[in-house]
């Protein structure tokens, strides 16, 4: 599987980076509207020690402040001030524990934000420590000649590796060999669309194809320059052969015009994986590139790289002020990579270098939290996963600083196998829902993590890894972890999503997940008008689904029907009119959000309480659904509180991948293979199902919607979910004001 960057149907163009409110409400009447949250903030324990910075950036009198002063107060008053040039703050010392305080203010304005509360733990908060740059640039120039490797892989090409790494190393090679033939010559010539405003779609077309011709040329390149220098006892030929072939893709990458359809503004991740790749082979190769071709390479990377700074840098640091850029934040760290590997042999790497490390070291991700969230969906923190592996792995070896450490990346694996288990049919929430999980991905990310829980993971996947990841990760002398399952339900607060498992450890044949979200993101970027939304699998299999198929971003497809609430197991009303839906990156997306609260989990009962009503726009004056997850009778509980300023036809909408049956009982039934689900509204309501419109993608889905019966003002819906149809009964009593359903005799209250 390729170790570079592959989708199917990706964000092409920069998907996000549209302003939206100011982080700092006191400052609001001067400062250029920012997406940037302010943090830490909220009074809570950090993952993180010491933790990193972030505020909105200030403009006074039209002109960006100059730089800031922080003041952080922490045990017994003690004060301490830090000066920094842009809008963020990412200490180089461990904070004791206990309770601090901080706020920020320009240097051209005496005004000081309020104070915000954070906390450090003893035990909590993990040290994550990232050296200034002038120690950084030292520890790099000490390096030696190599410094993409880990030293003990580094120190000398004829390395004695471990047998494991002996196994990754021959399927590394059949790789090159096999590829030698079937990877075409890339030229400027068979690609002659130029970007458009807006994009036509043979452009787009052509993008998709540009990507997928450069992403494993790149892969070649570099794979046999790893071969070359991990040479070991190889005979002069493959030696020979592997080095011949290095150069020649070099050469291919490298004769492709920085100003043409590769390039930065024509398709970025080609003009990317370019520049990163042949800097890479640079470094592995060394004096073994002839001069001619040495000098053809790093111009690429230069002219590339540049391209990069310079639209990554734009106005005023432009990603230190608009985070929420899909594109902009990989490309962030692309440039971190690439000045890393540059520094000495490119001019103009250092400058790139001093921008971008430890900015991108203190964000890795704005679509999450520090408990390791990823807003934006599985599919694209897969994608994640993968480019995590491109650049962390040289990061960590050229400068000491190990990225797999931070701690939102060791909470990022526990996000993954909570939301992406072993066995889980297809990725969830957001575009490309529906695509099936590359688990070689999460695979090879868990392995160069350092906990438990990734080391169950790694292990439970039962992939092979991506052999070019593993060849190049240090060689550890560390006494493996035991590996340990995370909980069988958890909340992600800073995106809004819950899990609920029957057992983590159950293989997928026997086990139950359900997954329900309220975002604080809304619909903005990759996200969906899905909030309040639930979805179901079991057995292996999916059962309540989310609908439709991706296919390209922001497409009229996307905007009708895929997208939209009344595509997912959601609250519409009156036809399928649902949640106010942000085609295009609308900054009011993020407003039309949802919000977690009340999550409990227990070992026989586990329960959630999301509010959608922002969601609606208006157009609803309540939406409140409630969950309740009975793990050892496999029943899920659904409550709906709705209210509107008008009266409404509030509708339950249900989806599944086959035919489902109205049974003479009320109930319906969805039937996967050996997998079941029963469902029965036990208030009021009729049952009707409703094609997908005709705009639609993908192929046949099935679409039904308990519904009430008659306008009102208010609408309550009450659904009980049996996961294999085991034929509960189930009464709903009680009050209105406090109903109590009992299954099977066992009472569940509902308030």
């Amino acid at each position: 599987m390729s170790f570079f960057f592959v989708r199917p149907v990706p964000c092409l163009l920069f998907c996000a980076g549209v302003i939206g409110a100011p982080a700092h409400a006191d400052w609001a009447a001067s400062t250029t509207l920012s997406v940037v949250r302010p943090a830490p903030a909220g009074d809570q324990v950090q993952g993180q020690n010491p933790p990193g910075f972030a505020w909105s950036q200030k403009t006074i009198n039209k002109k960006l402040a100059s730089g800031y002063e922080v003041e952080v107060t922490g045990p017994g008053g003690a004060t301490q001030s830090f000066k920094v040039s842009r809008n963020w703050l990412l200490p180089e010392k461990i904070f004791a524990p206990g309770r601090y305080g901080w706020r920020v203010r320009a240097f051209e304005d005496m005004e000081w934000t309020e104070t915000r509360k954070f906390r450090i733990d003893a035990t909590a908060s993990l040290p994550f420590i990232v050296p200034s740059e002038t120690d950084l640039l030292k520890y790099i120039k000490a390096r030696g000649a190599v410094r993409s490797l880990p030293p003990e892989l580094a120190a000398s090409r004829y390395v004695q590796l471990p047998p494991e790494r002996i196994k990754l190393r021959e399927s590394l090679q059949n790789e090159v060999i096999k590829n030698k033939t079937s990877l075409p010559t890339p030229s400027d010539a068979t690609w002659p669309e130029r970007v458009t405003n807006p994009p036509t779609q043979a452009y787009l077309d052509q993008a998709a194809v540009i990507r997928n011709a450069i992403t494993p040329l790149a892969r070649q390149l570099e794979s046999a320059a790893l071969l070359w220098r991990l040479c070991g006892n190889d005979k002069p030929e493959v030696v020979k052969a592997n080095l011949d072939e290095a150069i020649r893709r070099g050469n291919e990458l490298a004769a492709l015009s920085s100003d043409g359809p590769t390039s930065y503004r024509e398709q970025d991740q080609a003009t990317r994986v370019i520049a990163l790749s042949l800097i890479k082979a640079i470094d592995l190769l060394g004096p073994a590139v002839g001069k001619a071709d040495s000098d053809r390479w790093l111009a690429a990377v230069k002219s590339r790289g540049a391209a990069i700074y310079n639209d990554v840098l734009g106005a005023g640091n432009k990603i230190d002020q608009y985070p929420f850029n899909s594109h902009g934040g990989t490309n962030y760290g692309m440039l971190s990579a690439i000045s890393t590997l540059a520094l000495g042999r490119v001019e103009g790497a250092e400058q790139w270098f001093r921008f971008s490390f430890r900015g991108y070291a203190n964000s890795l991700s704005p679509w999450g939290g520090a408990d390791g969230g990823f807003a934006n969906g599985t599919a694209y923190g897969e994608y994640s996963e993968e480019i995590f592996g491109q650049l962390w792995q040289p990061i960590a070896a050229a400068t000491g600083v190990n990225l797999f450490s931070k701690p939102w990346a060791i909470n990022f694996v526990q996000f993954m196998a909570h939301f992406d288990p072993p066995g889980t049919p297809t990725h969830l929430f957001g575009d490309e829902h529906e695509v099936i999980p590359v688990r070689q991905r999460s695979k090879s990310y868990a392995l160069q993590v350092r906990s438990p829980v990734a080391a169950w993971y790694a292990q439970s996947l039962g992939e092979k890894e991506n052999v070019l990841v593993g060849l190049q990760a240090p060689i550890s002398t560390e006494q493996p972890l035991t590996p340990a399952a995370p909980a069988d339900a958890a909340e992600y607060p800073s995106i809004g999503w819950v899990a609920m498992h029957s057992k983590m450890t159950d293989p997928p044949e026997k086990m139950t997940s359900v997954y329900f979200k309220s975002s604080p993101y809304g619909s903005y970027n990759h996200g969906h008008a899905d909030q309040n939304s639930l979805v179901i699998n079991s057995g292996g299999r999916q059962l309540l689904i989310e609908a439709g198929k991706a296919d390209k971003y922001g497409s009229e497809q996307a905007a009708a029907w895929y997208r939209q609430t009344r595509a997912h197991n959601a609250i519409t009303y009156n036809g399928g009119t649902g949640q106010k839906l942000g085609i295009g990156d609308k900054v009011e997306s993020l407003g039309w959000n949802g919000a977690i609260s009340n999550f409990r989990t227990t070992a026989t009962l586990d329960s959630v309480t999301g509010t959608a009503t922002a969601a609606y726009d208006g157009a609803l004056d309540s939406a409140v659904r409630q969950v309740w997850y009975l793990r050892q009778k496999n029943v899920v509980v659904v409550r709906d509180k709705l209210s509107a300023p008008a009266q409404r036809i509030f509708e339950w909408n249900m989806h599944a991948l086959g035919p489902m049956t109205h049974r003479t009982d009320g109930s319906v039934r969805i039937t996967n293979d050996t997998s079941s689900l029963c469902l029965r509204s036990l208030t009021p309501s009729v049952y009707a199902d409703y094609p997908a419109p005709a705009i639609a993608a993908g192929p046949l889905q099935y679409h039904a919607a308990f519904t009430t019966k008659a306008r009102a003002t208010k609408g309550e819906f009450v659904v009980v979910l049996d996961i294999g149809c085991k034929g509960n009964v189930a009464v709903l009593g009680g009050t209105a004001a406090e109903p109590v359903v009992t299954i099977d005799g066992q009472p569940l209250r509902l308030y």
